[in-house]
């Protein structure tokens, strides 16, 4: 089964960017080689969403511009009793 690569920015902690696995156009390199992002984890292609993921919006974006871009911003809750 496909999965994501997703990629975490070294400048700016809050911004991702996913490829397809097993893509290897010119911008999916570009993505793997980048000195700007880091390896951050994979996550299966098998329609299922994720927080902060939405696989659909991110095939979309990859098939029209050969990546997805995303952010995900998250926050410790306080606790409550």
């Amino acid at each position: 089964m496909p999965e994501f690569e997703i990629f975490r920015s070294k400048q700016n902690a809050t911004h991702y960017v996913a490829i397809l696995s097993d893509d290897r156009n010119e911008n999916a390199e570009g993505v793997r080689h980048s000195d700007n992002l880091a390896p951050f984890t994979r996550i299966p292609d098998n329609g299922v969403s994720h927080i902060g993921f939405d696989p659909d919006a991110a095939k979309s974006a990859i098939a029209e511009h050969g990546f997805y871009a995303f952010a995900v911003t998250v926050e410790k809750r306080e606790h409550i009793d």
